[in-house]
């Protein structure tokens, strides 16, 4: 046996014993395709407003009864910026660190672009007046994500009790 026949069946093995994506991993699940998500808004001066909002990706909703409107322009499955060059990334397609991009308008003209996170508490820029909480992601090809962190719950148990 010369080297380069030891070497191909040293391939072979290894590839058997830790498996190859085609063989061992079967197909690769579709990318997530957003139905919908349940927002919650939140005001930084106005810190009693609330909203929830449940809307698809690019049609535009009001917030509560201002002249303030937002649009969900952007779904990011896995969340990550890129600190050298500051772009958002998505590190995988599963929805492991779910993100949505949104642009906030008031009387129909843009007025900032703020970020809601899965994972997160809402997130207020320097200038932001409103931020964002996704607590629900519909999907058309996979089961829904129901946030269960501490607030998430709470503004779910705020609205029972207001419905009764």
């Amino acid at each position: 046996m010369n080297r380069r026949t030891a070497w191909s069946g040293a391939v072979i093995v290894a590839a058997l014993i830790v498996g190859t994506p085609a063989l061992s991993a079967g197909p690769t699940p579709a990318a997530p395709k957003v139905k919908t998500v349940t927002l919650h808004v939140f005001h930084r001066i106005f810190r009693n407003f609330q909203d929830r909002i449940v809307t698809p990706l690019g049609q535009e909703f009001r917030i509560g009864d201002s002249d303030y409107t937002g649009r969900v322009v952007e779904f990011v499955p896995d969340f990550a910026m890129d600190l050298k060059t500051r772009k958002v990334v998505s590190r995988s397609r599963e929805p492991k660190n779910p993100a949505f991009r949104i642009i906030v308008l008031r009387n129909g003209e843009p007025r900032d672009t703020v970020w809601a996170f899965f994972n997160l508490p809402p997130h207020f820029a320097p200038k932001s007046e409103i931020g964002f909480v996704a607590t629900e992601i519909a999907f058309t090809n996979r089961p829904a994500l129901v946030n269960r962190d501490s607030l998430a719950v709470k503004m779910r148990r705020m609205e029972k009790e207001e419905a009764q």
